[in-house]
């Protein structure tokens, strides 16, 4: 059985509310007596529970996450940046995973139970239950990457960056333009292939093909083989995100296509990865630091009590050039 506060007042000799205060930053205790508390605490082992605080009215310190997956470089790059910046809040971050584009309603559901004192969410899709059980339970919510309406949220520019990718290839007299794209209900997907579409339209070009896969490096692998090895290949291939074009380069490698001379391969993401050697990736840097930055900015506002209309920042891609396009 867990050690209670219980358990301290008794070793003390004091009530549960003593210890409860022992505790409590500018609580009324006597000197001698929170180093009493203290000292059994000690002895015991006890630590007290954020979660208790929260029933008494006062914040738990906890911050729930909400994230897609940690098994892409791009996802787990942003949670460890919104992990560290929770020490900046005095928070700590109570995490959950919801796969695809599944809706975060029940996850917020689950984590309002915990008494957090505010979420972050940077997967799923947000039906408006969940707004309205943060805005009942008086819990400030961001999104990233996700604009639903009346909800703060921090969005990458996706048209800005997929144009200077488009821009990129027809600068270079590539016509044959392909998309590999995500999950297709994503909103990164949704505004990405929108925007690649606009591009090549406004060129006056129509996309040569489109094929989907689902963020991994096997599914770029293996929709680039079967891009790369029909009767018209294309001449550039544009990822919706790095770990697949990674696969599309290991693709066109097996089959002996030169790259960029063959055919131009691009990426979407700005991950570690693809500044490695081997890969040399050519890709829109979305910076994740800025987006767990100005999603923890827009987090401390709430929770200093300011109010107001939902807030949007967007941030600005920027297009990293090497040697696959």
């Amino acid at each position: 059985m867990p050690v209670t506060s219980e358990d301290v007042a008794r070793l003390a000799g004091v009530s549960r509310s003593a210890v409860s205060r022992a505790f409590t930053d500018g609580a009324s205790v006597a000197p001698e007596t929170r180093a009493r508390i203290h000292e059994a605490a000690a002895r015991l082992g006890y630590r007290p529970s954020p979660i208790a605080r929260g029933l008494s009215g006062r914040r738990t310190g906890l911050v729930a996450l909400i994230v897609g997956t940690l098994d892409r470089p791009f996802e787990a790059e942003l949670l460890g940046r919104l992990a560290e910046g929770l020490r900046g809040l005095d928070a700590r971050p109570l995490v959950t995973l919801v796969p695809g584009s599944a809706a975060v309603d029940a996850a917020l559901s689950d984590m309002l139970t915990y008494r957090v004192d505010g979420a972050i969410a940077a997967a799923g899709s947000l039906g408006p239950q969940a707004a309205e059980l943060c805005a009942q339970a008086r819990v400030p919510l961001v999104m990233i990457n996700r604009a639903p309406a009346n909800v703060d949220a921090v969005l990458v520019d996706n048209a800005a960056g997929i144009a200077e990718l488009v821009a990129l290839h027809r600068a270079a007299g590539r016509r044959r333009l392909a998309w590999i794209g995500g999950t297709a209900d994503t909103f990164s997907e949704v505004e990405r292939s929108r925007a690649f579409r606009e591009a090549l339209a406004a060129a006056g070009l129509a996309a040569h093909a489109e094929r989907r896969g689902d963020y991994s490096v096997e599914s770029g692998l293996a929709q680039a083989l079967a891009l790369l090895t029909e009767p018209v290949a294309p001449d550039a291939i544009l990822c919706g995100n790095d770990a697949m074009a990674i696969g599309a380069l290991s693709a066109a490698r097996r089959l002996g296509r030169d790259v960029p001379g063959d055919v131009a391969i691009t990426g979407y993401d700005g991950i570690a990865a693809a500044g490695w050697d081997t890969c040399a990736l050519t890709t829109v840097d979305v910076d994740a630091a800025a987006l767990a930055d100005n999603a923890l900015a827009l987090l401390r506002r709430r929770l200093e009590g300011n109010e107001g209309p939902a807030t949007i920042v967007r941030i600005a891609p920027r297009l990293v050039r090497r040697a696959s396009a």
